[in-house]
Formats: C-alpha cells, structure tokens, sequence
C-alpha cells in the first residue's frame, strides 16, 4: 500500500494507492500505463517550478498526479467547462504553444540565439521563401470598412474562409509552411482583434513575425530533443492547466474561487445539515452586536490629524470633542451612544463598527458643492453576539463551507479511483519516488 504524494496546493488531501511501479531505461522518465513521460518534460517543468525546485522524485510525482487528473478532468468535462472563453483570453491552443514557446526561450535561450546567428545574415528571415502584404482590398473584404463600428470584432465564416486564403509567409524549417491571415487572427486575442480590423499594418507585421518566432523556437527544440519529446512537454503544460482546471471545479486551491458545481452542491444543503454546521462552528458566525462611540468632527485635515497626535498622547476624548468638533453633539463630548447593528447605518456608524479604538481621520463623503469635513472616532466598548441561525448569511455561509467540504471529499474519491489501478514505471536514475 503506498500513499500518494500531497501537491502543493493539495496538501489537505491524502489517497493510500495501490499503484504497481517498475522502473524503464533510457531517455523516459516515466511511464503510466504504458505511456511515456519524458525525462525532457520532467526537467523543464522541475526548472520553472519556482524559485525553490522540486527534487526531480518529487517533481515526477507531482506530473504524474497532474496527467491522471487532466485525462480525467477531459473526460468528465468539455473544453469550454474547463476553460470558459474570455474575451480578453487567448485561444486555448495559442496559450499553449506561446507558452511553450516562450518556456523553451527561458531554458534554452542562449542555444536559440546561436541557431539564429549562424543563418545567412544571422536572421530569422533568411527563412522566408515568400512575403506578401495585405493589400486594401483583402483587408476590408475580411475586415470590412476600416469605418465600420464592430462589437465582436469576430470573423463570420465566410470572413474566415477568406482570411484563410490570404497566405501573408511562407517558410523553410524542419518542413515547408506557411501562415495565413487566419493563422495571425487567430492568434489574438480582443485587443489584438482591434488591431487588425483598423487595418494596423505595422502591428500584422510584428504579430507575424512572433508567430514565426515560435514556429522556429519549437523547430529547433525538436531537432535537438526529438518531436515525441517536444509533444510530450507541450503534453504535460496542457495536464498542468486541465488538472488545476478540474481542482478549481471541486473548489482546491483559493476557496473564495467559485463553480458551478460547488454551487449546485449548496443549492443541495438541507436545512438540517446547515444547523448542524452551525452549531460545530458558532464562532465562524459572531458578529459585533453594538457599539458605544463618540466622534469629533472638523472641516481641516490638518487639525484633524493634530487632535488624533494628542488623542494618542493621551488627552481625553470628550473635552477634545467640546473644544474643537462642529458636530451638534459637540456639548456631550462628541457621544454617539450605542449604535446597533440594526437597519441602514450612516456612514459614521459604519465606521465605528470596524474600529477598536481611536480612528484615523475620514473625510466625509460629502458631493462637488458641498465643503469637506473630516471625522475622528472612538469606539469604547464593544458587545458581540452571533449571526441568527436562521438568518440568509448563515444559509449562505454555511452551505458555502458545507458544499466545499462534500466537493473535497468528492475530488478525494477521484483521486482514490484515478490510483487504484494505476501502473508506474520509473526511471532508475530519479531515484524512488514517495507517493505519500
């Protein structure tokens, strides 16, 4: 019986496994149920982990963890479940490649950089067999009138097949290729798109040229590592999303991230189940009942600040209040009495009640004509109570954490169910990995 290694952010969940491992030669580093896992992939994604590597034991375990959850996360959900469109996003799979381009710049950017010096003129476009400007004509008959106001900024279909015609590069790497107009649009995302409808030449340009960039980048890794190693990298970038992808379904990681399953989950909480819940965590639910405050008001900020300086030296209160506050209640010493959490509270008492003692000074939130002041407040004393059991924030909050409890639980019987049957072969030279 082993027991499966706690990812970072999994660290509240354990499985105990029944997974059978053996240990493969060569240049992989691992496989799982028969498919390989590259020692390539498993070195770049131990060196840009963090600023404090994993072991590469550790490293393994945790890719190995990510690719079960990511096959898994695929098969329950369609891609727009696990990635919903944005429109300030980019593709899904321009986000990839752009990453894995941009990975293998970071790790291997010296050795780039010498691919490119020895080409003829040490340039990238001596790899150009072909370059076509877009002329005015293809730009509106994609595009439309340059005039013309867009809410999308979305090619319709025919707008696609058009765009897909226009071959704006051609290119000499590893194969022949070529990027189209489509291929740059795209790329974009909504900022990009404005771009491009406004006929932004110099911007097609550069976002032609980035794009030939990474063709060249990915190129080169290939040569030098292999394409089967160079897919599985890209391979294991795409688990690393999916499986976070999926965890931020069942509510792992940042709590305050919700999903539509997690909501369904507490849509489902009995009323039982949230007394229950708060009656084990009443204190998750207290609340300041009242408070009994005074105030000094003043149309200075300065002065303001002054007064607070000889608060905090010790001066009382209630006389500052007399001497110098242009409130009515100036003659009681600035006294508020007790301000209850009951009903619409001005904006004074709502500061009292996340005080503890003396305030800084707030400046009223008073309109354009109208002539600033600025408010001191004191809070001395303070009666807690708690929220109502049968209140909408104890509903809500409770079958909030209720529905994460059963969502953690749920994700803990995936994983159980992901390794029960899982076969591992390791690579001799990683050394044992500890899935516990």
């Amino acid at each position: 019986m082993i027991k499966q290694i706690v990812w970072l952010i999994l660290a509240l969940i354990s499985s105990s496994l029944h997974a059978q491992i053996s240990y493969p030669p060569s240049r992989i580093a691992a496989k799982l149920n028969g498919e390989a896992l590259f020692q390539f992939s498993l070195s770049n994604m131990q060196q840009l982990g963090s600023d404090k590597p994993l072991s590469a034991a550790d490293q393994l375990a945790q890719m190995l963890r990510q690719r079960l959850l990511a096959a898994e996360a695929r098969r329950l959900y369609p891609p727009e479940a696990l990635h919903p469109a944005s429109r300030i996003a980019f593709a899904r799979d321009t986000a990839i490649e752009d990453r894995l381009a941009s990975s293998l710049r970071a790790l291997y950017g010296k050795e780039i950089e010498q691919a490119v010096k020895i080409l003829p003129g040490s340039t990238l476009k001596s790899l150009y067999t072909e370059e076509n400007t877009l002329t005015a004509a293809q730009q509106q008959a994609v595009f439309g009138p340059k005039q013309q106001i867009n809410l999308e900024y979305a090619l319709n279909p025919e707008q696609i097949n058009q765009a897909k015609e226009i071959t704006l590069l051609r290119y000499q790497l590893a194969n022949k290729g070529s990027l189209t107009l489509y291929d740059i649009y795209h790329r974009q995302n909504v900022q990009g798109r404005i771009e491009l409808y406004a006929k932004n030449q110099e911007y097609l340009n550069q976002q032609i040229q980035i794009a030939f960039a990474n063709l060249f980048t990915i190129d080169w890794a290939n040569k030098k590592f292999g394409t089967a190693a160079v897919n599985d990298y890209r391979r294991s970038l795409k688990d690393q999303e999916d499986a976070e992808a999926l965890m931020k379904i069942y509510g792992i990681g940042d709590q305050h991230d919700r999903s539509e399953h997690l909501e369904q989950l507490a849509k489902k909480t009995s009323p039982a189940e949230i007394a229950d819940y708060y009656r084990k965590h009443k204190n998750e639910f207290k609340r300041i009942a009242k408070v009994k405050a005074r105030h000094i008001r003043v149309n200075n900020e300065a002065l303001a600040k002054t007064l607070i300086l000889q608060l905090k030296l010790g001066e009382d209160f209630a006389s500052i209040a007399r001497q110098h506050s242009m409130a009515s209640d100036a003659d009681k010493g600035g006294d508020l009495g007790w301000i209850t959490h009951q009903g619409a509270l001005n904006w004074v008492e709502q500061i009292a009640f996340s005080q503890t003692d003396i305030s800084q000074a707030f400046r009223a939130p008073v309109g354009p004509d109208e002539k600033a002041t600025w408010e001191i407040i004191k809070v001395e004393q303070r009666v807690e109570d708690y929220q109502a059991a049968d209140s909408e924030s104890v509903r809500y909050a409770a079958s909030a954490q209720i529905a994460l409890q059963k969502s953690r639980a749920q994700f803990k019987r995936l994983l159980d169910q992901q390794w029960q049957n899982a076969k591992i072969e390791v690579n001799p030279s990683i050394g044992k990995i500890r899935l516990n």
